[in-house]
């Protein structure tokens, strides 16, 4: 692996010496990313961030129904596993403080890169009457590793994100311990 690297470090430590400029990134022919500092020295750079990747839900519509509300939501799958069952819950609040309905979805089989869309309804509320919706996990989850006997709630949540909408405030609730 080092012999494929050389010949690369090489050239660019010769192009280095004849130019100033601070830093310059190659990739090498393994596909892995080299920094190459003004001072003839490189290193590797880690692709890994220190951030996770997650799955991504969204909040795509929403619509009227009679004695009721009803949301429409999209789970993109950024994880580098297959989210086989991810349940969640859907708290409508009514008032700040005042939940005034509980629902649950599960998403079932979304394959990494891909999405899925699920719609949930809230009954005896308008869409005008909810101010906000919280997002929870229930302990049904079963992503890579995390089986239903192995995950926690508070690990379910951890693997997605909940992108803000202009329809309604939703967000992640996490349960106080």
């Amino acid at each position: 692996m080092s012999l494929r690297i050389a010949p690369l470090v090489s050239a660019l430590l010769v192009a280095m010496s004849t130019s100033a400029f601070a830093e310059l990134t190659a990739v090498t022919a393994d596909g892995r990313k080299v920094s190459l500092r003004d001072d003839g020295t490189w290193v590797f750079v880690n692709a890994a961030t220190d951030e996770q990747p997650h799955a991504t839900l969204t909040l795509e519509n929403k619509s009227e129904l009679a004695g009721g509300c009803r949301l429409g939501l999209r789970l993109n799958n950024a994880l580098p596993a297959q989210i086989r069952t991810l349940v969640l819950r859907f708290t409508a609040y009514k008032e700040e403080s005042v939940p005034f309905e509980t629902v649950s979805r599960g998403f079932s089989y979304v394959r990494p890169t891909t999405s899925q869309y699920q719609e949930i309804s809230f009954r005896g509320i308008g869409c005008e009457q909810i101010i906000s919706v919280a997002v929870a996990a229930a302990r049904n989850c079963h992503v890579g590793e995390l089986t239903k006997y192995s995950a926690s709630e508070s690990r379910c949540l951890e693997l997605i994100e909940v992108h803000g909408s202009e329809l309604l405030p939703i967000a992640k609730h996490e349960e106080k311990p």
